[in-house]
């Protein structure tokens, strides 16, 4: 087994046509992938002194950040996707040419910072719009 370097994973957003093109994110400088559950008390007045728990639907989160360098044909398209309602693109994360995670995500928390001294920067947060067409962060080949 190697290790993996988060340098080696990228995240791509499509351009929507009929057949899409995924670019990288310019100046990405990492993401966080989170999934997560909604959790659901399934006690009842025979589960005793303990309760019984388990998880609802899945909501996965992806939450790209980087300092921005223009131009950048993938921030444009992000960019583009958030003003549009709903605020959904096609995503893909990659590892050179192998896909780990491809689906629509919604866009939101969409922001960059300015400061006066220092390169620009961007963050948004984006979740899972439905089920994956690709979701497998363990994907080799």
């Amino acid at each position: 087994m190697a290790n993996e370097y988060g340098q080696d994973w990228r995240v791509c957003f499509g351009d929507g046509e009929e057949a899409e093109v995924f670019t990288a994110l310019g100046g990405e400088t990492g993401f966080s992938f989170r999934r997560s559950s909604q959790e659901i008390d399934i006690s009842d007045k025979d589960s005793g002194a303990y309760g019984g728990t388990s998880y609802g639907k899945q909501k996965i989160t992806i939450s790209p950040s980087g300092n921005l360098k223009l131009p950048d044909a993938a921030f444009k398209l992000l960019s583009d996707a958030s003003k549009a309602q709903p605020p959904e693109i096609n995503l893909q994360i990659k590892k050179g040419s192998i896909i780990k995670y491809h689906g629509t995500v919604a866009i939101g928390n969409f922001s960059s910072e300015h400061p006066q001294t220092g390169a620009v920067t961007f963050s948004c947060d984006l979740s899972n719009v439905g089920a994956p067409i690709v979701d497998d962060l363990t994907a080799t080949a």
